[in-house]
């Protein structure tokens, strides 16, 4: 299996993210992460743009999620985020909550 390569868009503006994201894409990179600056400056619409520029590439949304958990997911998934991300020392429910809406909304 070869490794895949996601880049960070630790970026505060959405048509920087998109520019670095095409840039990225055009290099080669397997993976878009919607990192938590863009997700804190730009909201759902981040990943929302980033979804209607790259309809076939997988998404991360960098959420760093301790609680909430399943409503997250969920916002990010409809928003059109393949993966996100949930703290390793969130309570062991919160990550059970993810993982249920990642097999809910696919």
């Amino acid at each position: 299996m070869l490794p895949i390569v996601q880049i960070s868009l630790d970026l505060t503006n959405i048509d920087e993210a998109l520019e670095t994201a095409a840039l990225a894409m055009r290099a080669g990179v397997d993976w878009l992460e919607a990192g938590t600056p863009l997700i804190l400056a730009e909201g759902l619409n981040g990943v929302k743009q980033l979804r209607k520029a790259f309809p076939n590439t997988p998404i991360v949304a960098d959420l760093k999620t301790m609680d909430g958990g399943y409503l997250e997911a969920e916002m990010m998934a409809k928003a059109g985020a393949t993966h996100v991300v949930v703290m390793a020392r969130a309570h062991e429910e919160t990550i059970k909550c993810v993982v249920k809406a990642g097999h809910d909304f696919g």
